[in-house]
């Protein structure tokens, strides 16, 4: 009987708090109190891609893949050579490569036809491609030139990446971005 009882108790206690939920629901929000939609932590709200943007940005991901790979790869082998991990000469094997793959992913993005909104994202991504294929073979040039190079080579590495980052933030927001 105990059993019956509780069981009813808990039914009841759900079928109450069903009918609360839906009252709160389905009350219209009173005039001028601000509608929240979420958390935008300071960040204003941007319209949602266009069918035919999707589509580019998801075309373009491959490229973009490949273009963070190099970049990473060419960032880490600066630094080991900064840090005295490598050589000169190990720093031109770890960036010379690197040069036929930016050149193929400006081949795949110039390939890729944006729709009119996104021509402007499209030029600046092709920049920024252009100028990390700058960066590593000015790298690459390091152990016959010096120094210098590298210092060209990062100014351009950087200017691409910020380029990047803002393309990015237009057709990829949710993406991680590293530090």
């Amino acid at each position: 009987m105990l059993k019956v009882t509780g069981i009813g108790v808990l039914l009841v206690a759900l079928a109450a708090l069903v009918a609360i939920a839906t009252f709160r629901e389905s009350k219209a929000p009173t005039v001028g109190a601000p509608v929240v939609t979420g958390p935008t932590m300071g960040v204003d709200a941007r319209p949602a891609l266009t069918a035919a943007e999707e589509r580019y940005a998801h075309e373009l991901w491959a490229v973009h893949d490949k273009v963070k790979q190099a970049a990473v790869k060419m960032t880490f082998a600066g630094v080991a050579y900064k840090t005295g991990d490598i050589k000169r000469a190990d720093l031109r094997m770890r960036v010379a490569p690197l040069v036929p793959v930016l050149d193929a992913a400006l081949k795949g993005a110039q390939k890729i036809v944006p729709p009119a909104s996104a021509a402007q994202w499209h030029e600046k991504y092709l920049e920024a491609i252009r100028l990390y294929r700058e960066a590593a073979v000015k790298m690459a040039k390091v152990p016959d030139q010096g120094d210098a190079e590298l210092i060209a080579a990062q100014e351009r590495s950087a200017r691409a990446a910020t380029l990047l980052l803002v393309v990015g933030d237009q057709l990829w927001p949710g993406e991680y971005k590293p530090n």
